[in-house]
């Protein structure tokens, strides 16, 4: 009866996580940053972006470039954006209880600490934590079930990707080739799994060692930026004292909870004061945010401890099945406290992080319908409107195409960087990046209606006047 409370707590939770997270889908929150960027090349150019040659990338943008076929509304196109984002994180953790619940339970709470930490990011496009996502329930599968067909399945997918998805995807690739080489001692001496389990193994080294290559040699000026000594840090670390606490928490939390997985000794709740300053350094986070810092693209130091994780889990995994843990894993009953100030965690900081961005969103809509004129300046001090602390979530290199994505139903002007506008009325290109020049009438088209450079919008399809006299 407990253990079946227990589930039911874990079930719940994930129900709550999924409910927040489809609040930041519906305001948009996976086009924060380089989402923005992927959305408005599948709308303006109908193909989805491949950054930095990772072609995998593409993957969860398949189905909003499909939804392009079937309309062109860009509200709609942009809630399939965001939840196909949204979604797989959700999808992860979904797949990770699938895998443990019967087995070995307790083990979601090493999963879920990954994910409350993850909140500290703000990208949902990340190539890096789709690596992640995806390897977490392959960990788990291996770890609890080295002889079923579709963990093998699942390893022989994830070698591709890996090697198509993020520079860094090496270290994981090598890491659950290590993980293939233990699931087949663990799963017997029967040929043909041993089989199965070598040429897993063997695919997954092979692309370690292949994106280590490309890594070395093959990384553009772009991701070589990132290795810079002025630049390693920023890239790393957190950067407010909220974010730190919530990182040595989750660490400290994991450490307390390793020898109760791995020797099946106390109880996962009894490190529940612990795991209680999740929800408070949460709240502590989500104040940062809302009050415009913290606001980061993503922590990479993420990586390396979603790795450490990972190998609990695996070793964690392997204890449970040597003592057969449906019947005796000590930690398989009591989990649910511990859960579930992982779920009050991510809730917080998610729709903390949901306010911030609707509204920095809506501030932009204000700024862009209040101005006058045919283009708006953007750069360090301008707009006005955006130079608010609270904005800073919004007031990047993407504001440009932000302001196109989330716009009202009146004409709008287009908001360019540099001597955009300059450049807007010479040759009727919007370059709303250095790197991204489109056509104005094209813009128009895809985004419109707006205030045309050479000409009013007049008599145009939903061409209506702002609300309120413009300063």
């Amino acid at each position: 009866m407990v253990r079946r409370t227990a589930g039911r707590t874990v079930e719940l939770g994930l129900w709550f996580i999924g409910c927040a997270y489809a609040v930041g889908a519906a305001v948009g929150l996976p086009l924060y940053g380089d989402g923005a960027y992927y959305f408005f090349r599948i709308v303006v150019d109908g193909a989805p972006d491949v950054p930095n040659f990772r072609y995998a990338a593409v993957l969860p943008q398949l189905p909003t470039l499909a939804a392009t076929w079937l309309s062109a509304d860009v509200d709609l196109l942009r809630h399939c954006f965001s939840i196909t984002y949204a979604a797989l994180p959700v999808f992860s953790l979904l797949g990770c209880w699938i895998v443990v619940r019967r087995s070995a339970p307790a083990l979601i709470l090493l999963p879920a600490l990954f994910f409350t930490l993850n909140q500290i990011n703000f990208s949902a496009v990340s190539e890096l934590l789709l690596c992640l996502y995806l390897a977490w329930p392959y960990v788990l599968l291996a770890g609890l079930y080295p002889r079923h067909p579709a963990t093998w399945c699942y390893g022989a997918a994830l070698t591709p990707l890996l090697l198509l998805l993020h520079p860094l995807a090496f270290g994981l690739a090598l890491f659950l080739a290590v993980a293939a080489v233990i699931a087949a001692r663990s799963a017997g001496d029967t040929p043909r799994v041993q089989r199965i389990w070598s040429v897993i193994a063997a695919g997954l080294a092979i692309s370690g060692v292949l994106r280590l290559a490309w890594t070395l040699i093959g990384s553009n000026s772009y991701e070589r930026s990132f290795a810079d000594a002025s630049q390693v840090g920023y890239y790393l670390l957190p950067t407010t004292p909220g974010q730190i606490g919530l990182m040595l928490a989750v660490c400290a939390a994991a450490l307390l909870l390793a020898p109760v997985l791995i020797r099946g000794t106390g109880q996962a709740d009894g490190t529940w004061p612990v795991w209680l300053l999740l929800p408070v350094l949460a709240v502590w986070v989500g104040a940062e945010i809302l009050a415009g810092d913290g606001v980061k693209l993503k922590a990479a130091l993420i990586y390396p401890f979603g790795l450490c994780f990972m190998g609990l889990a695996l070793w964690g995994a392997r204890a449970s099945t040597d003592r057969h843990a449906t019947r005796g894993h000590g930690s398989g009953r009591r989990y649910a406290r511990p859960f579930a100030a992982c779920v009050l965690a991510i809730v917080l900081l998610t729709l903390a992080k949901s306010a911030a961005w609707w509204t920095a969103t809506r501030g932009l809509i204000n700024a862009t319908a209040s101005a006058d004129g045919t283009c708006l300046a953007f750069g360090p001090q301008a707009p006005y409107a955006l130079q608010w602390p609270w904005m800073a979530i919004i007031d990047n290199w993407t504001a440009p195409i932000a302001a196109l994505v989330f716009r009202g139903p009146w004409p709008i002007p287009l908001l360019l960087p540099k001597d955009g506008c300059t450049l807007l009325r010479q040759t009727g290109t919007a370059h709303l990046t250095a790197w991204t020049g489109r056509p104005e009438s094209l813009l128009a088209a895809r985004f419109g209606p707006l205030r045309h450079a050479h000409g009013a919008c007049v008599g145009e399809p939903g061409c209506l006047e702002p609300p309120g006299p413009r300063q």
